[in-house]
């Protein structure tokens, strides 16, 4: 050993440097192991993966791909999620329980919070509603909004203003069931009452159009297309007893644009 060498590995002894670990073999995540755990939070399917020191947080996330269809190319979500870190618990104690009690926990709270803060934005509405009322009482007449046959409802058109959009419950109305089920939804002030427009599929158009609460708008119900199941619960696709295939639920294609 050459006398550089001899000082190189004495400085490593004194200051107690270990040699570089090897990168350690790629890791995949939500193979269904026993050190795994799924659960459903807002809706959105999330894994909690023990790794021995650590608890490691991941997030379904469902890209989007143009398959064919039926109907033609559409835009639809990978059956098979990409897991996507969220981050890591490594606090003594923590464990897969621990750990996904405590996210759910501050989910609950996150939404709580948010639904006080739009509960307090509705009343600050009211109030300013209420006041502008107050104010035109006189000229009323002039001032009225005029139904016209534009401005008209029908099953599958809807105007109005945007009041709110998120997930919201509805009574379960199939047997057996739970008494209530989540969706998305979308709430409408037309004019001659608040009407609420169910779909998933409102998710994007709402997106897309870049619409803020408060504007005038008009939604239309165009047609249904097939998308992937998936149970609710487990977050696991749903197939098809007999061949083994993914089942396919009907979603609505919606559409929206503005009314200046």
């Amino acid at each position: 050993m050459s006398l550089f060498n001899l000082f190189k590995q004495a400085a490593i002894s004194l200051l107690g440097h270990k040699n570089p670990t090897p990168p350690s073999a790629k890791v995949h995540v939500g193979t269904g192991a026993d050190n795994e755990f799924q659960i459903h939070i807002g809706g959105v399917p999330h894994l909690f993966r023990d790794e021995g020191d650590r608890v490691v947080h991941f997030r379904a996330v469902f890209d989007r791909t143009i398959q064919h269809t039926a109907f033609g190319d559409k835009l639809l979500p990978e059956v098979m999620p990409r897991w996507s870190k969220v981050g890591v618990h490594d606090a003594d104690g923590d464990t897969l329980q621990s750990v996904a009690e405590r996210v759910v926990r501050d989910a609950k709270l996150s939404a709580s919070v948010s639904r006080q803060e739009d509960s307090k934005a509705e009343v600050v509405r009211q109030h300013s509603t209420g006041l502008q009322k107050a104010g035109q009482l006189d000229d009323r007449a002039v001032h009225r909004p005029q139904t016209s046959a534009s401005d008209a409802s029908s099953s599958t058109y809807t105007v109005g203003t945007l009041l709110e959009w998120g997930e919201m419950e509805f009574p379960n109305r199939k047997p057996g069931g739970k008494r209530t089920y989540t969706s998305f939804a979308v709430k409408l002030d037309t004019g001659a009452g608040v009407k609420t427009l169910q779909g998933e599929g409102l998710k994007d158009v709402l997106a897309d159009a870049r619409c803020k609460v408060g504007e005038r708008v008009g939604v239309k119900r165009l047609y249904k297309e097939k998308v992937p199941a998936f149970d609710q619960t487990t977050g696991q696709p749903l197939r098809d007893r007999t061949t083994g295939e993914q089942k396919l639920w009907d979603r609505w294609v919606w559409s929206i644009n503005r009314i200046h």
